[in-house]
């Protein structure tokens, strides 16, 4: 387990632009009640301090609105270790990356508001809402792999101990924050003790799977190949299915732009409340929305959690 460090940090500050429309209140309202990452972070005083690991060094980052103008966000980057102008640039891309910064929703905005105004209310309680992924591939590759037929907390247990065991620590402000370990520290664990830590024979089975294929997956070609392909290859990691390889792609890729009958089903009794009983088919959705089909999704989930729902 790696130890905390109490002693006094590094920092850097700096501020990224984001496409507009864009509200970073939206960000952290979504982020607040993102139950993968519960508990993983802190959101307080309108700004959200995580913990990520880069290259096995651990950097705390804290994001609030940008204080001069209003489709910014400002940051600061902490760790006990020099921050090298390398690791910023790469932080300055994680960040954009995790609250989709250069995502123009403009567009989806506009289908919504011409071709599906049963729909349109959503958006308007959520202006300015670009998509939270993780923050990397193999968290959300891991988690997919963990949250299948299991209960929550107990997934949660998992990922804790998987964090505690690989990942790292570091202290600011008072609280301690773990960072999700990183592929130098993930791809040396064994399937002993990945069994000791997981309890379950089967997902340690998956998380194996994955850890062998980290070459052959390739994040550079899951986030740009045809959809198909990328899908195609997920598919080749043990426990990968139908919902876990679409999962990966949207939610931790960015890759929005289709549905299946499968991204849908948990989000049928919200269907029927928006668009009555004749719901919402993924074809349709598609139809209309196009290469936004997977934001109109996202903001159909928004629209359940407690901060965008209707007063």
């Amino acid at each position: 387990m790696a130890e905390i460090c109490p002693f006094s940090l590094q920092s850097k500050i700096g501020t990224l632009d984001a496409v507009e429309p864009y509200d970073f209140d939206r960000s952290l309202d979504f982020l607040q009640d993102f139950g993968p990452m519960s508990g993983e972070q802190s959101v307080e005083g309108g700004s959200a301090t995580k913990a990520i690991m880069v290259e096995e060094q651990v950097v705390a980052l804290r994001v609030s609105k940008g204080k001069k103008a209003a489709a910014t966000v400002d940051y600061e980057l902490f760790s006990a270790e020099p921050i090298s102008s390398k690791l910023a640039d790469s932080m300055q891309e994680r960040i954009s990356f995790f609250l989709s910064l250069k995502d123009e929703v403009k567009p989806f905005y506009s289908i919504a508001k011409d071709k599906d105004p049963k729909f349109y209310p959503i958006i308007e309680r959520a202006w300015g809402l670009h998509q939270v992924k993780f923050p990397s591939f193999l968290e959300i590759a891991c988690w997919a792999l963990i949250n299948q037929r299991i209960q929550r907390p107990i997934a949660l247990r998992i990922k804790r101990s998987l964090t505690e065991k690989y990942g790292g620590s570091i202290q600011v402000d008072g609280k301690v924050y773990w960072a999700f370990p990183d592929r130098s520290r993930l791809e040396v664990a064994s399937a002993k003790e990945l069994l000791e830590l997981t309890r379950n024979q089967r997902i340690t089975q998956r998380l194996v799977s994955l850890i062998s294929m980290l070459d052959e997956l390739d994040e550079g070609f899951l986030k740009a190949a045809p959809f198909d392909k990328a899908k195609e290859r997920l598919e080749k990691v043990r426990g990968v299915g139908e919902w876990s390889s679409q999962f990966i792609l949207f939610r931790g890729l960015g890759r929005m732009g289709r549905l299946q009958q499968i991204n849908l089903r948990p989000l049928g009794e919200r269907i029927g409340k928006v668009y009555g009983s004749g719901g919402r088919s993924p074809e349709e959705v598609n139809k209309t929305y196009g290469s936004w089909a997977g934001y109109w999704s996202l903001y159909l989930w928004a629209s359940t959690m407690g901060a965008f729902k209707s007063p």
